[in-house]
């Protein structure tokens, strides 16, 4: 079989107007609901974590205010400098101004379909051949990898960018001009898009492809990349340098390198029979031992063409393509081999890729291109000495598929036996039917009727990916109204916290509910995770990927008067099944003043805090450093009367019988800065992770304010950048235009 598609069935048809709009009919058949505002998503993270996330970046919009501080989740910490919060991504203003829900879910759609016409247009330039191009953007946009990141709005966006980025930038260093700028604002997006793991693939990707271009291109210019790369830099070091000075303070600076949730070692097979040795839970399959990514399947067809594009393919670029899939796809083991642990100790930005099953995204996105390839022509000679390549192909992938449903169906301890075996027969007859699809194109169809079976076909890849496996449950987007069942009374901000004390967490982090509806109203009741988002109800916890070092650290060690210091008003508890919010009375302020200072290392203070006799209401730990600045030796007394609680800024009223602390229940992070009657004053780290500061004698205005200097520098430097770059773009089209005048004028 000859997979010559070059010239007669090439698709020339297929333009970039024609797949954008079959591309976007196929992702509103497969989300309706979705689309039209009927339904929503729901499933696990994007209920818990990325909807809450992004209802309170609608909030403080709304509220005209920049959320550099989040003052509602594990008793404050950084919300910019998060990263994958997308305060300064500009699509956010999707679902920041649109009704919510709808617009969440519209926006991870968008980027569903970014990411397959961005992958329409980079395979289209590296095969020439539009109906291969086709469907590699069918491929990519619809694998398991993108409908699964439908629970990370961060992930999608980032995905969504991978292709236009890989694209760009390889156009930018070949023929500079204005496709530097291009490629320079498609980096930037998906750099503040929040998908740290797939902005560090996507640049290792390029990077290869440029050692490729380089030594089989003599066009090829590297100094254009590095323009490329300062660009992006310098375009998104507003929410780079809060970020890198984040991690610098976060969890992360100790057990660095995890290999937690590692792709199975059989996970390989899970490419042909994507139910594989999966676990169900409420009626979605995970992986055994994986649970990041529901599934990463690209088709069957997708590995089958990968691989004839290897066999035929005699360029360096498809073989690079499959070096790297396999080399990726190892990293994605973990320590199932001495790779990862290598990798990870000598090159420290893969070891921040925590879950290791997130190399998988690389040949994801590498095998839609290998299939293109091996559909984009060949030689005349391949072309009449390959005439059995299919029969061949269909017979080996065939095979390997049945073997693995043999396999399967040797461990009916995880009672799926017949749900991977059904699955796998549908996938081996997809995959039967798109053959016969291809081997029609070459053969048997008239010229002037091979668009009808390309588009068959490409609905048949469509219908085999989307029907893979079970999709997330969609529910009504009413539960995402405000005011729904909560603590009575709800704590306030300013005031006092919720609490889910860790053995309650650890329950609801591992129960299920199979109705999601419910599921989510459990979620949302119990403020699980950053629930208490939704209804601006502080607490003491919270789930985001980094984290303070101090406050991860503590909360091994909660007692009952850590809990009065932080202001816990409720704590949730299990009742005879039943959640239920308790009240607590010895809650403490969460601004106190007049206790008695005490000074100890970190380790030390740590340990006496969690001591039965520790009393925050009579003493505070200071760190050892500050003995000498700070003058209190004993107990005061002092009236503290709150003015002013906001997010970045809190205000009272201190009168102080003789020279006493401050003491403000709020994470210690060193952007925050104090004030005595508008003079600055040191804020020290008090009680391990928290806050202090002395007041003299008398009645003063204390001003607590967060000052972020890595955001402000790189605001300049962004602003700069832009600047740079619209200069750089029309000098470069002034330029463009002088040389076409020469050129006509020449004689």
């Amino acid at each position: 079989m000859a997979l010559n598609v070059q010239n007669e069935n090439g698709g020339s048809w297929i333009t970039s107007r024609r797949f954008a709009v079959f591309l976007g009919i196929l992702i509103f058949v497969s989300w309706p609901g979705v689309l039209l505002g009927l339904q929503t998503f729901v499933f696990r993270d994007f209920g818990f974590f990325s909807a809450p996330i992004a209802w309170h970046l609608r909030l403080s919009f709304w509220r005209m205010e920049l959320p550099l501080w989040n003052p509602l989740s594990n008793c404050g910490q950084p919300f910019l400098a998060e990263w994958n919060t997308q305060v300064l991504y500009p699509p956010a203003l999707v679902y920041v101004l649109l009704p919510f829900p709808w617009s969440l879910g519209a926006f991870c759609l968008l980027h569903l379909f970014l990411g397959g016409l961005g992958m329409f247009f980079l395979a289209r330039d590296w095969t020439q051949n539009s109906f291969a191009a086709a469907l590699a953007g069918v491929i990519f946009a619809f694998s398991g990898l993108m409908t699964g990141s439908f629970l990370w709005p961060s992930i999608i966006s980032a995905l969504g960018w991978m292709p236009w980025v890989v694209w760009l930038t390889r156009r930018a260093w070949r023929e500079g001009g204005r496709l530097l700028v291009l490629a320079a604002f498609a980096g930037a997006l998906q750099m503040l898009s929040g998908g740290v793991e797939v902005v560090i693939l996507t640049w290792t990707f390029l990077a290869a492809v440029l050692v490729i271009d380089f030594l089989s291109k003599p066009r090829a210019r590297a100094h254009r990349f590095l323009v490329v790369i300062l660009f992006v830099a310098g375009l998104s070091a507003a929410q780079l340098f809060p970020f890198i000075d984040f991690m610098r303070h976060s969890e992360r600076v100790e057990n660095y390198f995890t290999a937690d949730s590692p792709m199975p070692a059989t996970g390989w097979v899970n490419f042909l029979v994507p139910l594989f040795r999966d676990e169900s839970a409420q009626g979605i399959f995970f992986q055994n031992g994986q649970y990041w990514v529901l599934s990463y399947y690209t088709g069957v067809i997708t590995v089958a063409l990968a691989a004839v594009a290897l066999r035929r393919r005699r360029r360096a670029d498809v073989w690079a393509l499959g070096l790297l899939s396999v080399l990726f796809l190892v990293l994605a083991s973990g320590n199932a081999t001495p790779l990862y642990g290598w990798v990870a100790k000598y090159v420290p930005l893969f070891g921040s890729i925590r879950f290791p099953v997130k190399f998988i995204m690389l040949p994801v996105f590498m095998l839609p291109l290998m299939a293109a390839f091996a559909l984009a022509g060949e030689s005349a000679e391949n072309q009449r000495t390959g005439r059995w390549s299919w029969p061949l192909v269909w017979f080996i992938t065939v095979g390997l598929i049945f073997a693995c449903l043999v396999w399967a169906a040797r461990e009916p301890a995880l009672n799926l036996t017949r749900a991977v075996v059904i699955n796998g027969l549908v996938r081996a007859g997809f995959f039967t039917v798109i053959v016969f699809g291809l081997i029609a194109l070459e053969r048997f169809v008239p010229s002037d009727r091979r668009h009808w079976v390309q588009v068959f076909v490409l609905v048949l890849v469509w219908l085999d990916l989307i029907f893979h496996a079970p999709q997330p449950p969609l529910v009504n987007p009413v539960v995402f109204r405000p005011n729904m069942p909560r603590p009575t009374p709800p704590p306030r901000f300013g005031s006092d916290r919720a609490m889910i004390p860790p053995d309650v967490l650890n329950t609801l982090t591992f129960a299920a509910n199979p109705d999601a509806t419910q599921n989510f109203l459990s979620d949302r009741f119990s403020l699980f995770s950053d629930c208490n988002l939704y209804d601006d109800i502080p607490k003491c916890d919270g789930f985001f990927p980094i984290n303070i070092h101090e406050m991860v650290l503590l909360n091994g060690h909660l007692n009952a008067p850590i809990e009065d210091f932080l202001g816990v008003s409720q704590s949730l508890a299990i009742r005879q099944g039943a959640l239920v919010w308790t009240p607590r009375q010895t809650f403490m302020p969460l601004l106190t003043g007049g206790q008695r200072p005490l000074f100890a290392s970190p380790p030390e203070t740590l340990k006496l805090i969690s001591g039965t006799n520790f009393n925050p209401r009579t003493e505070v730990y200071l760190p050892l450093e500050s003995r000498g600045a700070v003058t209190v030796s004993n107990t005061a007394s002092v009236t503290v009367l709150p003015l002013e609680y906001s997010a970045q800024k809190i205000r009272a009223r201190v009168d102080a019988s003789s020279p006493a602390m401050l003491v403000a229940a709020q994470a210690w992070y060193h952007p925050w800065h104090a004030y005595v009657d508008g003079k600055p004053t040191p804020l020290w780290r008090a009680n391990y992770a928290f806050q202090a500061l002395q007041v003299p004698t008398g009645a003063h205005e204390v001003k607590l304010v967060y000052v972020d200097w890595s955001f402000r520098i790189g605001l300049v430097l962004s602003t700069l950048a832009l600047t740079g770059a619209i200069l750089f773009y029309w000098l470069s089209g002034v330029v463009l235009k002088t040389q076409s005048s020469r050129f006509r004028n020449w004689p």
